[in-house]
């Protein structure tokens, strides 16, 4: 089980009554909505490979981003952490070094992170990439 770390003397602390007050008034954003994402993420990955890894069928994903249908909370999960996995391989990777890390055997993970992320989801997959990052540039 992961640890907390402590937070530094720089950083604010934040009460449990602040952030639950914040999530309290949480709703969909601009950028945030299910059809916002299923944008984001057939505009990023295509739609062909997008909807597989959400487990859906690309007619599905082409509803929710015309907004003819709406995600279940369980696609809305899916969507929510396969935009995660996409930003943080956006943010280390060019899109071919992405393509060819997440179908790569890594030995972090013991497998290919794309396989990886079908199985255990994106928190594994982007807790390699943030090591991957720490060796590049650390």
């Amino acid at each position: 089980m992961e640890q907390l770390q402590e937070t530094s003397p720089d950083e604010p602390v934040l009460s449990a009554t602040t952030v639950f007050a914040s999530l309290a008034e949480l709703r969909d954003a601009p950028g945030y909505s299910p059809k916002a994402i299923a944008e984001r993420l057939t505009n990023s990955l295509g739609s062909d490979a997008a909807a597989p890894l959400l487990g859906v069928s690309v007619e599905v994903l082409d509803r929710w981003i015309s907004g003819q249908d709406a995600p279940d909370a369980d696609g809305r999960l899916r969507l929510a952490d396969l935009d995660a996995l996409v930003g943080h391989l956006h943010s280390a990777f060019t899109p071919a070094q992405a393509m060819h890390w997440m179908c790569s055997p890594n030995v972090q993970l013991g497998s290919r992170p794309i396989d990886v992320y079908r199985i255990r989801g994106s928190a594994p997959v982007i807790g390699a990439i943030r090591a991957h990052v720490q060796d590049a540039f650390g």
